[in-house]
């Protein structure tokens, strides 16, 4: 016999004494708290496993970030060798524009000479580890069969990313005035590689989740490059957060610089520490004085990093705790009982401020049919908030084990802390 539940548990969770809208992009209540501020001309702290935003400043404004946008080479590379259209130990043969461009003076490269032949894995890396602008050129060429189509690519998954503040004119990050003769064409002259704070930190969050395994190269430190068969030269990663870098902070792993006359100096950085990990994206970095350095993004992103893991950590909530009284049971059609109270199966883990010990919330049931009892699992589900995942909790009547099992369902619209404590993506 098929049996129904008639419910829908959705949450909505609330921490006493937070509040951390950015319906504008401004510093929060709790940032002003513990006195956040940041020297940049945008700025992004997100919890990297669930996408909840733990600090803001202008993140919605779409700004050059010069070689951060290779992130989405990155990414669109990645996922070719993933679906098996490129291989690692693929071949690209260097041509003269390849030459030309990976030769030319105050550009960051490795020499691509004319007549050479290089694997996409050289390249790759040589994009990753030290930005290498005509790699990432070669790349696009190889995954998309032209620096026209390969752009496209990249505009077309941002907006599959849900990136709304992102726009992309080559595969690089360059001015395209660098670029000339080379730029795609329909592109203006001087045109920028344009992404916001967010739509950075939410590309970053796409890659770690889709490439867990490919994370290793981003904080390598030193590799090889073969410049021909028989002359190479070192990659040394230009991230200055590694271990043996000019700022080494503690857990970083990566994961991308960028700087030009334009962008200024940024970083997209990602930081473990035990089971929290941290993305902390950086536009336009100032030092106290209001002057662009490289050693500003730095200092700015670990202070970021710092608030980040000082001030937040995972707590683990049980839904049940917080049904209202008269909803503590629900009615049950061809039940064994008329009426079966809600018990949960398995918590939530949200981060929530450090020492936020009083935990409030409500949860709402609306109805909802479920399965047959004979298929007794629910697979778990997810709905996203924006576009970012959250995982689901089980729910069991308590007494009456005969009941499909309960779904439950935490969405980031709702299940936030987002209209008054933290928002995600």
């Amino acid at each position: 016999m098929i049996r129904y539940v008639h419910m829908y548990l959705v949450a909505i969770l609330l921490v006493a004494g937070i509040s951390m809208s950015f319906p504008s992009g401004r510093h929060s209540k709790a940032e002003a708290a513990n006195d956040m501020s940041v020297h940049a001309k945008a700025a992004i702290l997100v919890d990297a496993k669930s996408g909840k935003i733990l600090f803001g400043q202008n993140m919605d404004e779409s700004l050059p970030v010069a070689s951060m946008s290779k992130l989405m080479t990155q990414y669109l590379i990645l996922e070719k060798i993933q679906k098996g259209d490129l291989k690692w130990d693929d071949v690209y043969h260097a041509d003269a524009t390849d030459q030309d461009l990976s030769t030319r003076p105050g550009l960051g490269n490795v020499p691509l000479y004319q007549g050479q032949s290089y694997t996409v894995r050289d390249l790759y890396n040589a994009m990753t580890l030290v930005s290498a602008n005509a790699a990432s050129r070669a790349l696009g060429r190889m995954a998309g069969k032209s620096d026209k189509h390969f752009v496209q690519m990249m505009n077309d998954k941002a907006k599959q990313l849900g990136l709304k503040h992102s726009s992309f004119v080559n595969t690089s990050g360059l001015n395209n005035q660098d670029l000339a003769p080379y730029q795609v064409k329909g592109t203006a002259s001087d045109g920028e590689n344009k992404m916001s704070a967010r739509d950075l930190a939410l590309l970053a969050y796409h890659f770690i989740h889709s490439f867990p395994n490919e994370m290793d190269i981003e904080k390598k430190e030193l590799d090889q490059f073969p410049v021909t068969d028989s002359y190479s030269i070192p990659l040394r990663n230009k991230n200055q957060l590694l271990p043996n870098g000019k700022y080494p902070y503690k857990g970083a792993i990566g994961l991308k610089t960028g700087m030009n006359d334009a962008a200024g100096y940024g970083i997209v950085a990602l930081a473990k520490r035990g089971q929290r990990e941290l993305i902390a994206v950086i536009i336009d970095a100032k030092n106290k004085k209001g002057k662009r350095s490289s050693k500003a993004r730095y200092m700015q992103a670990q202070k970021l990093l710092d608030y980040g893991f000082t001030h937040w950590d995972y707590q683990k909530i049980s839904p049940e705790k917080f049904l209202p009284t008269n909803q503590q049971k629900i009615p049950v059609e061809n039940g064994t009982k008329e009426k079966a109270a809600i018990t949960s199966k398995t918590t939530v883990t949200e981060l929530v401020p450090k020492n936020s010990h009083s935990i409030k919330a409500k949860l709402t049931l609306m109805p909802k049919f479920l399965t047959d009892q004979k298929k007794r699992e629910l697979p778990s589900t997810y709905q996203p908030y924006g576009l970012i995942e959250v995982g689901a909790s089980r729910v069991i009547p308590s007494n009456d084990r005969k009941l499909t099992e309960l779904t439950l369902s935490f969405r980031k619209l709702l299940f936030f802390m987002l209209i008054s404590v933290i928002p995600h993506f």
